[in-house]
């Protein structure tokens, strides 16, 4: 079952970056486009190492439609301007603070489309009961401190239309840990604690995604993990991240010798060092439903409102 559906979200990983090659690439021949924060990103690496499997799989598990009011909540922007390219016209793109907004006014007039823009507090969305069909949040809600995760899920199923769906990724791990970082500014809203040091995550268990998003108006209907073959074992560092696969990447030959080749030709070959993440996701990578995999980094969880 996890091969045929790793087989699926492959095929929709390919399809991501065909846009990305096909139609976004060739629009940089436009000073406006190649001079925005996020294509400069796209144009190295459209897809990071733990993108390239949450942005699909989020995609297969949306399950959505171009009729669909879609709501993206403060998501990776590659994925929503991929489904407005792509006649999905009813998407409302948001994040907290408005970062994005005058790059998504210039791919706007070059793609000749017109999503919604907005930018609010996802704890409190600024729109009416039964509004959306499909909302979707990646690697978001982990970042909100204290119960904010939890006040997102609930505002969420009220603006959801009954059946409707609502997706998001979230960092995972075989026990519930709390990543609280020591030195380092956060860009986003968050709080410290008594060591002065910074709230920046969660890594979610099987016993926390059920006892945090349980009563909250909608049910769970697929939990799916992303997992990868470790490259060292994971441990936390000094600073108080947990170090995975995506922090040894750099460290990686492959990895040096095609960010060289990237400098050489002053960083305009597109796509060089997303070589080395593609290919590290190809080895490492594997889709599991199994919640005590000791292997598990992230997660898809799929709500439905109720009927």
């Amino acid at each position: 079952m996890e091969t045929e559906l790793m087989r699926i979200v492959r095929q929709k990983q390919r399809t991501i970056e065909k846009f990305v090659a096909l139609s976004l690439l060739p629009r940089s021949i436009f000073r406006s486009i190649r001079t925005t924060s996020h294509f400069k990103q796209w144009h190295k690496v459209p897809m990071n190492y733990v993108r390239i499997i949450e942005l699909p799989l989020t995609w297969y598990l949306l399950e959505p439609d171009q009729k669909h009011k879609i709501l993206d909540i403060s998501s990776p922007k590659l994925l929503s301007l991929f489904l407005s390219a792509n006649n999905y016209n009813n998407l409302t793109i948001s994040d907290i603070s408005d970062y994005f907004v005058k790059d998504f006014e210039k791919y706007a007039k070059k793609f000749a489309i017109s999503p919604e823009i907005a930018v609010f507090d996802a704890k409190s969305i600024p729109y009416p009961e039964n509004t959306f069909d499909r909302v979707f949040s990646v690697s978001v809600l982990e970042h909100v401190p204290d119960t904010g995760d939890m006040e997102i899920v609930k505002d969420v199923a009220r603006v959801l239309k009954p059946g409707g769906i609502f997706v998001i990724t979230l960092p995972a791990y075989e026990n519930y840990l709390e990543e609280w970082l020591k030195n380092t500014k956060i860009s986003w809203p968050t709080v410290t604690n008594s060591q002065g040091e910074s709230f920046f995550q969660r890594r979610y268990d099987e016993t926390a995604i059920e006892k945090r998003f349980e009563n909250l108006g909608l049910e769970i209907k697929d939990i799916i993990y992303i997992a990868e073959k470790p490259i060292k074992k994971p441990q936390i560092n000094d600073q108080g991240l947990l170090l995975h696969n995506v922090y040894y990447l750099e460290d990686l030959s492959l990895s040096q010798s095609l960010n060289k080749i990237y400098k050489k030709f002053n960083n305009t070959l597109p796509f060089v060092p997303y070589i080395s993440h593609r290919y590290c996701s190809q080895q490492y990578h594997y889709l599991t439903r199994d919640a005590h995999d000791t292997n598990i980094r992230q997660v898809g969880i799929k709500f439905q409102k109720f009927s």
